[in-house]
């Protein structure tokens, strides 16, 4: 019953000095605030680039330029790095990679980065040379129009894919060449009611429902030659890799038009699950015969996704420390604010204790208001989470956010460990004062 007692004066403290609790609240909130959403970050980054590299199947196994130094457990140090040397892997590698058992299929790669022309327009590309499997792959689809075939790829046809960023940025910079068109435009601006005229020149952008211009059918220039586009990439704006800035065209074609003569790497898939290793040593030895020394390395997906767990692992620890750290500066500052409010409040102890209340009674009022401020404000600051990051998957589609449970149930007990540390102190130092001097504080 006295338990319940100081609860209540607990609850009736905090009332009678809001403004104060609210200002020491804050802290907690943006402490909880932080921890609910950084865990979120943490998770959903994670999710999202084991998804990513996931997606791409386990079967697959990525041939790169350069030496993977190996662990003491003799698996590949990706955290490492990649030694600096250039890139050696030719065409004649993946040709050779292709005639192995257990190969389904062989992706060479070979980017470099080029200037797309279309008039008087250009915008810089990444320039991806590859075969018609390019889309499987990498799990990549088409928004408009097809990508080209077995047949384009072995005759070198002067065909070409763009990505969506590549394509809009040709298509919004496109102007009229002629004077003709110019007068046209205006008298078609001119001729539209005011309010379509105001919606065009807040949002740059028509508010009629006219068709959307396209570039497939139309030629473009990279290196002075000229090639057709024959379809656009949906957009893919992702933290994994992206198309959207590619430009695509058949592997003979890459290497016959552009001065790069090795690839960038290779991507072998082999049949099963079950064959991957020992695709992965056949892998090995078929481009070693091939190479005067071992300037390549050779990894399995699983390893790859071994390397990124590491990562995000470290980002997550980051992140946990930069929590800790609001946690614990909130906690401060409301032990130093219910400090200054037992300081405030000595005659109202002095008075209390002249009266009956015994040591414990007080210790637990003031524990308890402690207790309550980091509770309400840690439930205050979980709810604010929850809101940003509803907030941020319906609106942003970069990586979506995870709320695990774990992360909710860290917040609050958090929140109950910050009250009852930061609390012990001012409720010991308000029971602890002596009646008689307590009445003549001043």
């Amino acid at each position: 019953m006295k338990l319940f007692t100081s609860f209540k004066l607990a609850c009736f403290g905090l009332w009678s000095n809001r403004l104060r609790v609210l200002s020491a609240m804050t802290g907690v909130i943006i402490g909880m605030f932080a921890v609910i959403v950084l865990s979120a970050i943490a998770i959903g980054v994670k999710d999202t680039l084991m998804k990513q590299m996931g997606s791409l199947g386990a079967e697959q196994i990525l041939v790169m330029p350069g030496r993977l130094l190996d662990t003491t457990n003799g698996e590949k140090d990706l955290l490492s790095g990649l030694t600096s040397v250039p890139s050696t892997l030719t065409y004649e590698d993946a040709e050779t990679l292709s005639e192995k058992e257990h190969v389904k299929t062989v992706t060479p790669i070979l980017e470099t980065i080029n200037i797309a022309k279309y008039g008087e327009k250009s915008a810089q590309s990444s320039l991806v040379g590859t075969t018609n499997q390019f889309l499987r792959i990498q799990h990549a689809e088409l928004s408009e129009g097809r990508f080209f075939t077995q047949e384009e790829q072995e005759t070198k046809a002067r065909v070409i894919v763009l990505g969506n960023n590549i394509h809009e940025t040709l298509l919004d910079k496109k102007e009229d060449s002629t004077e003709e068109g110019n007068q046209e435009n205006e008298t078609k601006v001119e001729s539209e009611p005011w309010w379509k005229r105001i919606m065009d020149k807040i949002l740059g952008e028509s508010a009629s429902a006219e068709e959307a211009l396209t570039l497939v059918g139309q030629t473009i220039t990279i290196n002075k030659e000229d090639f057709e586009v024959i379809g656009v990439l949906a957009p893919n704006a992702t933290l994994g890799s992206s198309t959207d800035n590619n430009v695509v065209i058949p592997i003979q074609t890459a290497l016959e038009t552009t001065d790069m003569k090795n690839l960038t790497k290779i991507i072998v898939e082999a049949s099963s699950v079950e064959t991957v290793d020992q695709v992965d040593k056949d892998v090995f030895s078929a481009i070693k015969a091939n190479h005067s020394e071992i300037d390549f390395s050779v990894v399995k997906q699983e390893q790859m996704l071994g390397a990124l767990g590491k990562v995000t692992s470290i980002l997550q620890v980051m992140l946990f420390g930069i929590t800790a750290t609001a946690l614990v500066i909130s906690g401060m500052g409301i032990m130093n604010v219910m400090v200054m409010s037992v300081r405030e409040r000595t005659k109202e102890i002095g008075i209390r204790k002249a009266l009956g209340a015994t040591t414990i009674e007080i210790l637990m009022q003031f524990f308890f208001e402690t207790l309550l401020l980091c509770v309400i404000g840690g439930a205050a600051g979980i709810g604010l989470g929850y809101l940003f990051i509803e907030f941020w998957n319906n609106n942003v589609d970069i990586f979506a956010l995870v709320l695990p449970l774990w992360a909710v149930k860290l917040a609050l007990y958090t929140s109950f460990g910050i009250g009852s540390l930061f609390g012990i102190y001012p409720a010991w130092k308000a029971a602890r004062m002596n009646p008689s001097e307590a009445l003549r504080f001043d």
